[in-house]
């Protein structure tokens, strides 16, 4: 055969089909192990808590092993110890979420308060899971989770689209206690819980018109804000119709116009509609900011000259502690600092609730008290004022002191806001509920549902013994009721308890 004559072997047919399902194959894969690295370095900061909204802000739940914030972190580790010791003891459990802002901006409650809050509920857990403790039983056993719900609680969409998985997966979520501070998300939040069955506990949710009375789910154990205005102006009065007095008593009110703080705008409202029922006399004398609009120190400036212009005896502050704080720098100017009565509400915490170095603290005490305010305010707990409401050996408020010192290992001080008491009671009062609904032998199915049975009974006859007081429900889930303190707050930053006062 010549050179000429080789037999030339056809090529193969190429294999089209394969090749194209290998290269699919290959994208494919290469897709999911990129959402996944995208997912693992961009957007996961840890299991249960992703990055969400336009800051990116770490949203999610965790069983203490993440820390939110700093200041969280001896408490986040606390928590987490007792959930793995939960994990290991054999015993059933379930768990509950403690929702707030956990890494606080500007607007939102200190971190100072939120770690009170939250050093509260873990006593509460350790209470309950500890039958020397709390003589409450111990199953099922109780896990504490925190749940994040961002800067303002902004990012409570995603959280609530968490949490609703977390009750019908294996966390054996039960219900929802916290809930951060009475503001529109925190209502949107508490409507998204309530739709999907999960009942909630408040701890320092005072707002009127969040509970609502055709619905039922969500319970507090804070005295809501017209009980708060219908103390204080109790009191008001009394200090107006004191007998031989020279000259009228006045009153005035400085309110929040921000429609968006559903705090400020039920404190006002309340505190106008208990002037009207109890009699107590209000010059209205237009006083007024918004926090939701700039420039709110110059606001403060120019009601501070209103105020020194015609002073009155009294001023009812109707807004946040944060303002109050900017208002008390303005009434230290020049030409102001006349001397003024000022009364406001619990939010109060927020005038020191500040991160700020001794220097800082020192210098605002010295601006406060060239002011010549003084300032007494309703509060939700105080440490001293149950001799009142805890006569005799019924008192829990002894056993709850020493665990605080012995477990958080921190000074009485720290209680004196009353956020640790009211933390411990949100949470004490959803494990009672949930230990009734276990049933004598502890075996019985724990379901939102029965909690919801549950919390429903906790009425004037059968009340749950707080550290802040007796706690009794209405038929909208508010306390009845509840005691409250009327402290002063001093430039030191001190709250010096004064009476028990009453709604």
């Amino acid at each position: 055969m010549s050179d000429d004559e080789q037999i030339t072997v056809p090529r193969p047919r190429p294999r089209v089909r394969l090749r194209v399902a290998v290269a699919v194959v290959t994208a494919a894969a290469l897709g999911v192990g990129g959402c996944w690295l995208y997912d693992r370095v961009f957007v996961r900061c840890a299991d249960g808590v992703r990055k969400e909204g336009p800051s990116g802000e770490c949203v999610g739940v965790t069983d203490g092993s993440y820390v939110f914030d700093a200041a969280l972190r001896d408490i986040s580790r606390q928590i987490l110890a007792e959930n793995d010791r939960v994990a290991k003891s054999g015993k059933p459990w379930v768990s509950v979420a403690y929702l707030q802002p956990m890494r606080p901006g500007a607007d939102d409650r200190g971190r100072y308060s939120i770690r009170r809050e939250l050093e509260g509920a873990y006593l509460a857990q350790r209470e309950l899971n500890d039958p020397r403790r709390g003589g409450r039983g111990d199953s099922p056993q109780i896990k504490l989770l925190l749940a994040n719900s961002g800067t303002g609680s902004q990012q409570w969409q995603p959280l609530v689209e968490q949490l609703k998985e977390m009750k019908d997966g294996d966390r054996h979520l039960v219900a929802v206690a916290g809930l951060g501070q009475s503001r529109r998300t925190t209502q949107q939040a508490i409507d998204a819980l309530r739709e999907a069955g999960i009942p909630m506990m408040g701890s320092t949710v005072t707002a009127d018109g969040i509970n609502r009375a055709d619905q039922t789910g969500f319970w507090r154990v804070a005295a809501t804000n017209s009980d708060q205005a219908s103390a204080a102006v109790r009191y008001l009065r009394n200090l107006q119709n004191r007998p031989g007095q020279q000259r009228p008593y006045r009153v005035t009110t400085i309110k929040d116009r921000s429609e968006q703080d559903t705090f400020s705008t039920s404190l006002y409202r309340s505190f106008t509609a208990a002037t009207a029922r109890h009699g107590l006399k209000v010059t209205d004398s237009g006083l007024a900011y918004s926090s939701a609009d700039p420039a709110t120190a110059n606001a403060f400036s120019s009601l501070a000259d209103r105020v020194c212009a015609d002073p009155p005896d009294a001023l009812y502050f109707a807004g946040r502690g944060r303002a109050l704080r900017v208002f008390i720098e303005a009434m230290a100017a020049a030409g102001r600092r006349c001397p003024t009565t000022v009364v406001t509400a619990d939010d109060v915490v927020g005038v020191f609730d500040v991160p700020e170095s001794y220097e800082a603290r020192q210098a605002f005490r010295k601006v406060w008290e060239r002011s010549r305010l003084t300032v007494y305010s309703t509060v939700l707990a105080h440490p001293d004022q149950w001799t009142n409401a805890y006569p005799g050996a019924d008192n829990p408020l002894p056993q709850f002191r020493d665990a605080y010192r012995q477990d958080i290992r921190r000074t009485d001080t720290e209680l004196a806001d009353g956020q640790a008491m009211m933390g411990h009671d949100a949470l004490l009062t959803l494990g009672v509920a949930i230990r009734e609904g276990a049933g004598r032998q502890g075996n019985s199915p724990v379901t939102t549902g029965s909690i919801r049975q549950m919390l429903l009974q906790i009425s004037g006859s059968k009340p749950v013994y707080g550290v802040s007081g007796p706690i009794r429900f209405d038929d909208h889930g508010d306390p009845e009721g509840k005691p409250l303190a009327l402290v002063e707050l001093r430039p030191d930053g001190s709250y010096a308890f004064r009476k028990v006062v009453w709604p």
